[in-house]
């Protein structure tokens, strides 16, 4: 050997967390380039989007403002509250006493 080494041959980088004063410390910065890979890019087409995804509107795919949705949530509040129209709440009705049982 002459001393060069290879990209194959290079050990992998451990990364190692330290505990300092009872709190952690950790090694972020080792654990962002394992994570980051080399820079090269991944060889091959990219990974498909589901059909029920790539079929929806562009908006809806990333989730921004769709004017329809917010008036259908909104409901008669829309323009006049910042709370969405909800249904009055219904209560049951209460059962007189000694209509249980025959008491």
């Amino acid at each position: 050997m002459t001393g060069q080494v290879s990209a194959q041959e290079t050990p992998a980088e451990n990364c190692v967390d330290v505990s300092v004063n009872q709190h952690a410390v950790l090694a972020y910065d080792c654990l962002s380039r394992q994570l980051g890979g080399n820079g090269a890019k991944r060889a091959g087409p990219p990974p498909p989007m589901l059909d029920a995804v790539a079929g929806e509107p562009s908006n809806r795919q990333v989730g921004q403002y769709n004017a329809a949705a917010l008036e259908h949530r909104m409901g008669s509040n829309l323009g006049r509250s910042v709370i969405p129209q909800r249904p009055a709440p219904t209560y049951p009705r209460l059962m007189p006493p000694g209509a249980v049982g025959g008491h």
